[in-house]
């Protein structure tokens, strides 16, 4: 939420930048010349025109036009950053129900150079909250609970106050129309090994890579639970810098199969593949990318199901960052995460 609220700042802030920049900047010739012959009366007789057929005019005639453009911006500025906010929301879960007590994070862009203000709040026994007396060009707004998981576009927006709304921002909600935040509720979880990000350096070449998924640690070939080779032409690149490269993920004596939603956590009992491989030739044109990022499903050796994240990059890097949760028990399939319930990686 936070982070997202800092990227809207600070492309907020650019903007009132740029805008700043054009009024301070010395005037275009061209333009400046027209603005100026607009405004000004027909030339004396005998005086010198400009190639636009205007009169020249001094700086001292300039200035006060570019002031005035300066302070009407600036006004204009203040005025975004000091619209009124009164915001209404609903948080509800997965299946429409309120949430009470969901602690609610805002952050208003209020400030020209320095960070917005941030504020707190929760939602009530009916899940409504709301937030006035305050100002602000743009107004973050995300919610979370304990024991409920944040969806992805559904739990945090951005509202357009002193700016008009567009792809990042929406329209302000009202009393009657309140804004609808969603929480996913936890279900039914189990003890889970977890592993947090972890970057592997690849060779680019095709040397191959293996890594215990139980303990995150980089082991011989033959004693890992999963495997990655990966191949980039990285020398060859076309006019756009684009090279051929590609990336196989192997699971030795097990199998994986793409995960896809983000609360799918039940394992399937069948269907896995001994690896998968990942393509991107140059060839793919504005599809071709650095970077790639993959969820799936993997069955190990020993009968265990996991789920991992792969982050590949391609670039300098050249790394893959992993997280994984891995079950215990080959008995279960349920791979929905508590962080209460962490086990303990060997």
């Amino acid at each position: 939420m936070k982070r997202a609220a800092f990227l809207i700042l600070i492309c907020f802030v650019a903007i009132l930048i740029v805008i700043l920049l054009r009024v301070l900047r010395p005037p275009n010739t061209v333009k400046q010349s027209r603005f100026i012959t607009a405004l000004s009366s027909p030339p004396a007789p005998g005086s010198q025109s400009t190639s636009f057929g205007g009169p020249k005019r001094s700086a001292s005639v300039t200035a006060p036009i570019a002031e005035a453009r300066r302070k009407e911006s600036v006004a204009k500025i203040i005025a975004a950053l000091s619209t009124p906010i009164a915001f209404y929301g609903r948080v509800v879960d997965q299946n429409g129900n309120p949430v009470a007590d969901a602690e609610v994070d805002y952050g208003a862009i209020d400030k020209f150079d320095a960070n917005g203000s941030d504020y707190t709040g929760k939602s009530d026994a009916n899940g409504n909250f709301s937030k006035t007396g305050i100002a602000g060009a743009v107004l973050t707004v995300g919610v979370r609970k304990e024991g409920y998981y944040n969806i992805h576009g559904m739990s945090d927006a951005a509202f357009a106050y002193g700016v008009g709304p567009d792809a990042t921002r929406k329209e302000p909600p009202t009393a009657d129309n309140p804004a609808i935040f969603m929480l996913q509720k936890m279900g039914a979880t189990e003890p889970l090994m977890h592993l947090t990000s972890r970057q592997y350096k690849v060779s680019k070449t095709g040397e191959p890579m293996e890594v215990d998924l139980s303990t995150g640690k980089q082991v011989s070939l033959g004693q890992g639970s999963i495997r990655f080779e990966r191949r980039a032409n990285d020398e060859k690149k076309d006019e756009h810098g684009r090279f051929d490269w590609n990336v196989r993920v192997t699971i030795p004596g097990g199998g994986l199969m793409e995960r896809e939603g983000q609360f799918a956590f039940e394992a399937p009992g069948a269907g896995y593949n001994p690896g998968a491989e990942i393509n991107m030739p140059a060839s793919l044109g504005e599809q071709w990318r650095y970077t790639v990022n993959k969820d799936y499903f993997v069955k190990t050796r020993a009968g265990q199901f996991a789920r991992i994240n792969l982050q590949i990059y391609a670039g300098h890097d050249n790394s893959i960052v992993m997280e994984s949760f891995v079950n215990p028990n080959p008995a279960s399939r349920n791979l929905e995460f508590d962080p209460t319930k962490t086990v303990k990686t060997p």
